[in-house]
């Protein structure tokens, strides 16, 4: 079964993901059931810190992605501390 990894963060202004508060493993045979698994344990992995969250795949893909709070994702894609770019995920 695959394993998925979690991170729980927080957001600056221009999408710039900050240093991870949780950062959790979850096994589940698909990324849907994955997220669906991270939403149950919200309480206990969310904080009013957070404002953002994400799942990556075993090779570290980004795979998943929860805007915690209500905001639209920047123009230009999120820049996780790591100085990568991803795609913004907007609302569909």
């Amino acid at each position: 079964m695959p394993t998925y990894r979690l991170r729980v963060a927080p957001r600056g202004r221009h999408g710039t993901v900050g240093r991870a508060l949780r950062d959790v493993q979850i096994e589940a045979p698909s990324v849907r059931q994955a997220s669906a698994r991270a939403l149950g344990r919200a309480d206990e992995l969310f904080s009013d810190e957070a404002t953002f969250a994400w799942l990556t795949d075993e090779s570290g893909d980004l795979v998943w992605a929860l805007p915690i709070e209500e905001a639209e994702p920047p123009a230009g894609g999120l820049i996780c501390a790591g100085g990568h770019r991803h795609a913004a995920m907007g609302r569909r």
